[in-house]
């Protein structure tokens, strides 16, 4: 496995100021940790692109947005036949990709507040900044599945979803020494997600949470 080139290419207080600009406007309860998962046995739908009507710059279909090449999010059920809920998916999903394209690369700091706000990113601030202090990445696979949006109006939703990180590890930028993932039960994840439909057609994470060793994921 290749060390990535991410090192030491940000410090902690540049990259809290970064993210946090711009955060204020909080819309509820906290958001959980929703990072990366496995690499499933299920074959993988293409991520549906991004919505047309929106105008944001940096807005991008998923799998648009790179991670570093030890790093891979794998999105299953990425198609409910509905073309609004689709582009929740895809935002949403986006949003994954874009904290993570963060922690592995140390680039584009600016594209996670196209996805997330308030609180949601108040959240993601706080989970890179974690990383960058420790001075680590990960690298793997993780694993989204069992996707599903129930909508709430013309421009509110819930998503909720299950991760398996247990082919993923904790990465030190330093030596690119990989931890060993000794997690269990606790790399299944269950994660509901509120995300709202800004002005210019983005489904942006407002609140959320995420509970660990879900049963509900591991069936």
């Amino acid at each position: 496995m290749n060390k990535q080139a991410s090192t030491a290419m940000w410090t902690a207080a540049a990259l809290a100021a970064s993210l946090l600009l711009g955060a204020c406007g909080s819309d509820g309860g906290s958001d959980g940790k929703i990072d990366g998962a496995d690499d499933g046995t299920k074959k993988t739908s293409k991520s549906p692109s991004p919505s047309q009507s929106s105008d944001t710059p940096g807005h991008k279909a998923p799998e648009d947005i790179k991670l570093a090449k030890d790093a891979k999010n794998v999105f299953e059920d990425t198609k409910t036949g509905d073309p609004k809920k689709d582009e929740v998916l895809a935002d949403n999903q986006a949003r994954i990709n874009a904290i993570d394209r963060v922690i592995t690369t140390g680039e584009d700091t600016e594209l996670v507040k196209v996805y997330a706000k308030g609180d949601s990113l108040l959240a993601a601030n706080e989970y890179i900044l974690d990383f960058v202090k420790d001075k680590q990445s990960w690298a793997g696979v993780t694993r989204y599945y069992d996707q599903k949006v129930k909508m709430a109006g013309d421009d509110r939703a819930r998503v909720t979803f299950c991760t398996d990180e247990s082919k993923a590890t904790n990465k030190y930028l330093k030596t690119g020494k990989l931890e060993p993932n000794n997690g269990g039960d606790q790399n299944y994840v269950f994660n509901s997600v509120s995300v709202q439909r800004n002005k210019n057609g983005v489904w942006q994470a407002v609140s959320g949470n995420a509970e660990r060793g879900a049963k509900e994921c591991m069936e």
